[in-house]
């Protein structure tokens, strides 16, 4: 009778196995313990009168679950909260974004959203802002804490 084939791992892959793990653990530990935060692709950016007058601007933001090395923290699958917010005052000045005001998940600790800024007359100075937060209503022990990460589009004047 012939001795069925042995499948084994090469000592090399389970050591690298055990590395990963090991990696994946201390990385969830640390986020519990407070080492997170989000970080945004760009923060700040400075539309011109006549762009927002010319047409739509759009800016795409990856939001991204990081500790403070930088490193992302690509398990984290959860929610997070957006908020758009702007000030000024002409009714087809309203700032928008994609997705939509409220919790969304987040995949592989990244999630993008489109800030849009309407085509309309706005008056320098002014302001859109896209806040990040922790979710109110889909809590979690990683994400709950994290402090918020604001991207703030200010209107500038055109040079003369």
């Amino acid at each position: 009778m012939a001795f069925p084939t042995l499948h084994t791992l090469n000592y090399e892959d389970l050591n690298d196995n055990f590395t990963l793990m090991a990696d994946y653990i201390e990385s969830v530990r640390d986020a519990l313990a407070g080492d997170r935060q989000f970080s945004l692709s760009q923060t700040t950016a400075t539309p011109l009168v006549s762009e927002l007058g010319d047409g739509d601007v759009e800016y795409t933001i990856t939001i991204s679950l990081k500790n403070a090395a930088g490193k992302l923290l690509d398990w984290y699958n959860g929610k997070v909260k957006l908020a758009i917010e702007d000030d000024e005052t002409e009714a087809a000045a309203v700032a928008a974004i994609n997705p939509a005001e409220g919790e969304h998940d987040m995949v592989g600790g990244q999630l993008d959203v489109t800030v849009t800024m309407p085509t309309a007359t706005w008056v320098a100075g002014k302001k859109a802002t896209l806040t990040v937060s922790a979710p109110s209503v889909a809590t979690n022990a990683i994400i709950t804490g994290v402090a918020n990460a604001t991207f703030i589009a200010t209107v500038t004047a055109d040079p003369e």
